[in-house]
């Protein structure tokens, strides 16, 4: 049954696509900046060594990039909160018709994970590009190191999807565990 929820979440989630733009982007720019940072640190570290505090400055620049990603999946949150509350009568019928909850959730859980994907996967792959763009040209004086990239890219898509799952949970839990009359007496 679950596996059916998930096969729901998903055909949902790509007649949704268009809905899920702004999350994307959003995600997509604090990815870039993870990935960047990670890619840059080395260079950052020596740099900041050189003023006294390099694990002071790189703890504040990592704290950064990391918050920046966050504020992504915020919006992923606010979008899914958003999609749950628009698709309340839907949520009614399957209930009505005797879906459990817990392959509804699992529906409704789909779209921030892809937007989650989405985002920080573009954001990386950016990111990559603009350091072999920024290491070519010699306008990072320090370099842009591929196993950075690969850490920061590792790290952007992992990040992402735990805060997007953790920040989604409540609202689709909430929706799923309301009861079917409820849910479709309310419109949307």
């Amino acid at each position: 049954m679950l596996r059916r929820g998930l096969s729901y979440g998903w055909l949902s989630a790509r007649r949704r696509i268009g809905e899920m733009v702004l999350p994307v982007v959003t995600t997509a720019t604090g990815a870039f900046l993870v990935v960047i940072v990670f890619g840059m640190s080395e260079g950052i570290r020596d740099q900041s060594a050189s003023l006294g505090h390099a694990d002071e400055l790189n703890r504040a620049v990592i704290l950064i990039a990391v918050s920046v990603l966050l504020v992504g999946v915020v919006e992923v949150a606010v979008a899914t909160t958003r999609t749950v509350a628009n698709r309340t009568r839907e949520l009614g019928v399957l209930a009505a018709n005797g879906i459990p909850r817990l392959p509804v959730v699992a529906a409704l859980l789909v779209e921030p994970v892809v937007a989650a994907v989405l985002g920080s996967l573009a954001g990386a792959a950016l990111a990559a590009l603009a350091g072999v763009v920024l290491g070519v040209t010699g306008l990072a004086a320090s370099g842009v190191a591929v196993s950075g990239v690969v850490a920061g890219a590792v790290i952007a898509v992992g990040v992402s999807i735990v805060a997007a799952l953790a920040t989604s949970i409540l609202p689709t839990w909430a929706a799923a565990s309301r009861p079917p009359i409820r849910s479709l007496t309310a419109g949307g």
